[in-house]
């Protein structure tokens, strides 16, 4: 359940702000949509999350009590979803607790380090799940009842998402990495990693708890909306609602600090994704499938990125019914940017936007009055009062260091 809340809370929310595919209509996200309002409040649950119940605290004593029984396929599950959450948050703050997290004071684990040890988790996931080992934890795995041959495709996914992380400093071989685990990572639609949510009040989709409890407060983007929209992609109304008030009759995006009304909060919404019971992709066949795409491209293979990227977009087919034309015949600098804006279209509402932006500088969104996005982000202020080794704000590095090079 945390790693649903993590992949599908508030870096959901923001990442697709910064990225134009929603945006901040009213309230603190009209703010966050032109970079203000950024400060040690921000973040402060996805951290505890991380640290606290159902975070890193949780997974270790559920290891220990798997290794107790000898069970390492419920051990590979646990440390794939231990991989997910320490390495996305390496991809938020960049330095962070990790060796030393729960002990007062916990000194902050380079980047680069923590990233080094969810690789090596993820060898060991995969490890333990090819082993035949134990029984697994059977339907109480709620994405593949236990099976662990889908947990291996995800684990060399979320291998490859990694590497990609650090491709903007490493080059070629983190691409060569890349290429490998995707490769070996989810090839199909049915091995998807998703967040299962349900009718129940209990169990709803988080989109759809945000727009019931905060409406207005985050609209569609002008980017995203106009993408979709300009190419007839079926999407549209699927991921979109039309806009309200003056805009009933057409799907319309605002962009970032456009006052509302304006189209402001008469945005287009959130269409299917914002339904109560609807599951998101935490790591995906289209993302694995772009990751091959972008790497065989950064390695000199255009032919190979283009199967690739057609291959994407069938998994996004696949996951959302629709049928979508093949890539166009593009090279160079076009064909990559048709990768990434693909890409961009097919994992809608992923945290991985924004991380792909980051490295790449693609899809080439428009920022609040041509500001540096995305804007600095900021140690939770729980935190930095409780640990010393926490630097204050003014302190902290503008960017993390697999990010050196701002768009």
């Amino acid at each position: 359940v945390t790693t649903y809340l993590w992949a599908g809370g508030q870096m959901s929310r923001l990442a697709s702000v910064w990225q134009q595919s929603l945006d901040g209509t009213d309230r603190q996200f009209a703010g966050y949509a032109t970079y203000s309002n950024i400060d040690e409040t921000l973040l402060n649950v996805e951290w505890q999350l991380i640290y606290g119940q159902g975070g890193l605290e949780d997974l270790k004593k559920a290891l220990v009590r798997a290794g107790e029984r000898g069970d390492r396929i419920y051990a590979g599950i646990l440390k794939v979803h231990e991989a997910f959450q320490l390495g996305m948050a390496a991809s938020v703050w960049g330095d962070i607790p990790y060796t030393t997290a729960g002990e007062p004071s916990a000194t902050l684990d380079e980047q680069f380090s923590v990233y080094d040890r969810m690789l090596a988790l993820l060898d060991e996931a995969i490890g333990d799940l090819s082993s035949g080992q134990g029984t697994g934890p059977g339907s109480v795995d709620f994405n593949f009842g236990g099976d662990p041959a889908p947990w291996i495709a995800v684990a060399h996914s979320l291998k490859a998402r990694f590497h990609m992380h650090l491709a903007e400093v490493q080059g070629s071989s983190a691409y060569q990495a890349a290429l490998s685990e995707a490769q070996q990572g989810i090839s199909s639609e049915t091995d998807t990693w998703y967040q299962i949510h349900g009718a129940s009040s209990f169990e709803n989709n988080l989109w759809f708890q945000f727009q019931r409890d905060r409406s207005g407060y985050i609209s569609a983007g002008e980017y995203g909306v106009d993408w979709l929209q300009d190419r007839g992609d079926p999407r549209l109304q699927i991921y979109y609602t039309k806009g309200l008030g003056p805009f009933e009759d057409v799907y319309i995006g605002s962009p970032p600090g456009l006052p509302p009304g304006d189209p402001g909060v008469n945005s287009s919404n959130l269409n299917l994704p914002g339904e109560p019971d609807f599951n998101l992709a935490i790591v995906s066949c289209a993302e694995t499938q772009f990751i091959i795409a972008e790497a065989q491209f950064a390695l000199g293979n255009e032919s190979g990125a283009i199967a690739a990227a057609n291959a994407g977009i069938a998994c996004s087919e696949v996951q959302w019914g629709v049928s979508l034309p093949d890539m166009p015949a593009l090279s160079g600098a076009a064909l990559l940017a048709e990768i990434m804006e693909q890409k961009y279209a097919s994992i809608f509402l992923n945290i991985e936007t924004w991380n792909d932006y980051k490295r790449t500088c693609l899809p080439d969104v428009p920022t609040f009055n041509g500001e540096e996005n995305p804007p600095q982000r900021v140690y939770p202020g729980n935190e930095r009062q409780t640990n010393d080794n926490v630097p204050t704000p003014s302190d902290q590095p503008l960017r993390n260091d697999n990010d050196p090079n701002p768009c």
